[in-house]
Formats: C-alpha cells, sequence, structure tokens
C-alpha cells in the first residue's frame, strides 16, 4: 500500500513539472468524453420523448390524414387528393371491427378570436364528443360538448390554457361569451392543461367546438384534416389498420396498383418519427466522439513516448537505487489514468453543459443522466489501459545502466 502511494505521488509531482503536456492529452480526452455525453444525453432524450409521446397518444391510437406521405400527410404525387370526409368514419365504425372509437376532426391555425378589448390569434379544432376520450383531453372545469350540441351545431367551445391567460388572465371564463372570427361562442368549459408537445407546439393554445358548428357556421368546410381512432384489442393492429386501409381505398375508388390518397400513423410511427429526428444528430456526435477519443489517444501514446525519452535519466536512477519495474509501469499508468480522469472531468462537464444548451434551444430532445458519468468514467480508464500501456512498458523496460549513461 505504501509502495502505491508513493508511486501517486511521484505520478503527481511529475505531471506538475509538465503541465503543458498534461493539459494537451487531457483536452484531447475532453473533446471526445464531451461528445460521448451529449450523444448519450441526446439519446436518452429521444428514447423518453418517444415513450412520452406514445404514453400521451396511446398505444391504440390510429390517425388518418389526406395525402400519400406516410408522416406528413402531404401528397407526393401529382394525382389529385381526395379529402377525407365525415362518411368515411361513418364506414369505418360500420364496416371495420376492433374498433373502440372514432372521431372526425377539422382544424384551422391563427383565427382571430375576441373577448371585449382583448383579441388573440388560435388554434380551432371541430371534433365530435367521443374525441376527448380518444385524445384524453377533456374540460380540467366545465362540460365536454354534447350529442345536442353537435346535432343543433350549437355556438359553445372549450378553451386551453393559454388561450384563457390571454383572453381573461385569473377571471372565470365558463359562461362567457367570445366571438371566434366574429361569431359569438359561449364558453362551456376549459380543457386539461397539456403544455408543450413534442414538436415544441403549444397544446393549451387551442379552442375546441362542435365540428357541426366549425362546418355550418364558421369555414364551410367539408374535407377533413384527420380521423382519429381508437383500436379496441392492440395485438390485432396491424390488420385493423389493413381493414381501414380497403374500406378507405373502396370509397375513394383507388383502382389496384394506385397508391393510398390517404397517410396513416400508427404508435409504431410516432416512434419512427421521434428517433429520425435525433437520429443524424445522434450518429454526428457518436462519430466525434471516436474520432476524438482515437486522436486524444494516440496523442497520449506520443508524448508519454516522448516522455519516456526525456526522462530515461530520472528511470535509471530510480532502478538503481531500487525500484521495481513493476513500479516504473505502474507510475507511467497512473500518469496515464489521472490525465485521462482529469480529461474525462472536464469532458463530462462540457456534454452536460451542451446538452442543457441543446434542450434550452429546442435543438433537440436531451437530458442529463448519470449513465454518461459512468460511461466517461469507464471510457477514460479504457484510454488510459490501452494506449498508456506501451510507453507504460517502454519507460519499465529500460536497462538501468543505458539510462544513466543518457
Amino acid at each position: 500500500m505504501n509502495r502505491m502511494v508513493r508511486v501517486a505521488k511521484e505520478s503527481i509531482r511529475m505531471m506538475k513539472g509538465n503541465r503543458l503536456r498534461v493539459l494537451i492529452m487531457a483536452l484531447g480526452v475532453a473533446v471526445g468524453v464531451a461528445s460521448l455525453t451529449m450523444m448519450i444525453c441526446v439519446s436518452k432524450g429521444a428514447y423518453l420523448e418517444v415513450m412520452d409521446i406514445v404514453n400521451r397518444q396511446g398505444q391504440d391510437l390510429l390517425q388518418v390524414r389526406p395525402g400519400t406521405d406516410k408522416h406528413t400527410g402531404l401528397p407526393s404525387g401529382s394525382r389529385e387528393v381526395v379529402s377525407l370526409v365525415e362518411e368515411d368514419v361513418e364506414a369505418i365504425l360500420l364496416h371495420v371491427g376492433n374498433i373502440r372509437a372514432a372521431s372526425p376532426v377539422k382544424d384551422r391555425k391563427e383565427v382571430e378570436v375576441k373577448y371585449g378589448d382583448k383579441f388573440t390569434l388560435s388554434r380551432i379544432f371541430g371534433i365530435t364528443p367521443v374525441w376527448a376520450e380518444i385524445r384524453d383531453f377533456g374540460p380540467s372545469k366545465g362540460e365536454f360538448i354534447s350529442s345536442e350540441d353537435l346535432n343543433f351545431a350549437a355556438r359553445v367551445c372549450l378553451i386551453g390554457q393559454t388561450v384563457k391567460k390571454n383572453l381573461f388572465g385569473d377571471t372565470d371564463p365558463i359562461g362567457q361569451t367570445i366571438r371566434i372570427k366574429d361569431v359569438p361562442f359561449n364558453v362551456k368549459g376549459e380543457l386539461e392543461w397539456k403544455g408543450i408537445s413534442s414538436a415544441g407546439r403549444d397544446r393549451d393554445d387551442r379552442i375546441v367546438i362542435p365540428i357541426s358548428t366549425y362546418s355550418k357556421r364558421l369555414f364551410r368546410e367539408i374535407k377533413l384534416n384527420q380521423i382519429v381512432i381508437t383500436i379496441g384489442d392492440t395485438s390485432h393492429l396491424d390488420k385493423t389498420v389493413e381493414d381501414v386501409r380497403a374500406v378507405l381505398r373502396k370509397r375513394h375508388k383507388l383502382a389496384e396498383g394506385e397508391p393510398d390518397d390517404f397517410a396513416m400513423r400508427t404508435p409504431q410511427d410516432l416512434i419512427d418519427l421521434a428517433y429520425g429526428t435525433t437520429r443524424s444528430l445522434i450518429n454526428l456526435l457518436t462519430g466525434i466522439a471516436a474520432v476524438s477519443l482515437l486522436v486524444a489517444g494516440v496523442v497520449i501514446v506520443n508524448i508519454m513516448l516522448a516522455s519516456v525519452s526525456a526522462r530515461r535519466a530520472e528511470i535509471g536512477i530510480r532502478r538503481a537505487l531500487g525500484a521495481r519495474k513493476s513500479d516504473i509501469l505502474r507510475q507511467f499508468l497512473m500518469e496515464s489514468l489521472v490525465i485521462s480522469m482529469l480529461g474525462g472531468v472536464l469532458g463530462t462537464i462540457l456534454g452536460y453543459g451542451g446538452s442543457i444548451l441543446l434542450s434550452s434551444l429546442q435543438v433537440t430532445a436531451s437530458v442529463v443522466t448519470p449513465l454518461a458519468l459512468v460511461a466517461a468514467i469507464i471510457t477514460c480508464s479504457l484510454i488510459a489501459l490501452v494506449f498508456g500501456i506501451f510507453p507504460a512498458r517502454k519507460a519499465a523496460n529500460q536497462n538501468p545502466v543505458d539510462a544513466l549513461r543518457a
């Protein structure tokens, strides 16, 4: 034990006398560890974001949008897109089994909303009563849209928490009248607080109204923006998706071989989409980390080999005074380990800081995780062992007589 303490003290003393070399080697390790730390934090953030999306949307949710692109719902060819209509929803409910609920949805962004002398722009959704169950987006106060509201195209609405804040502040909005495109609506309730979505959208900046009111009193639109469906038995999700596709293709009179004029999105598609947005950044950070750590290892080897040549006389004196080969080997490995750990600590701090910055700038989801620190410790230990062993062995194998003559 005393021998190991003396080796450690000697290693620290020698590093203090060669601070520039230590700094260069530590910086090389720091860059690689910083990239590695950021990669782990971004990967963890992406995973948590995906789980949040799936849990929020539901494992049993199927979305249908007009268009042919799987993710965006935009047309990818020259063929004119046939819009989804409410009759499509009725056909799905009639002809497809394993459907628990389905709701047509219409929406429009940046619509003028007024209350007294206050004004805001919000997103308006035309929905049916079952939408609240499907999207888990019910009222926190008041009542949701009823079948009676739907049948009579009632001018009633529920407002999100951001809309409430913009128009009413701390005042209770229930029973008050707001004007949407100068059409008066009675506020029937407040929607639950939902926060910011994974895409950075404010999910509370919305107003929901009966879809019949949306079509007849506001926008006079027939086409749907989407259909949301909940599956009864998720183990038969793939078959249900194909059944829905068959019904829609038949209704839209699509010939065999023609592409779908609608896009279907399952929970797995949401997972793939969320991972896809961060995969390129993760790959980039992984590449930077691998190259940086390799370069850092090469730098450590070269500088330590130069250090061995410069310290031949010292090695010879220590051997002549009774130091064993194992003592010299341990000293150089200790120096390599300490330098790597110093670089690891600096790199971890930089990596955590970079991860926080990426998250705050909404470049990508990122979380600070202890796993990055564990990975840094293991990586630095491996670098010290793999790249430090050759210079350490060369120092330990120096002939004492030849070393003293140097």
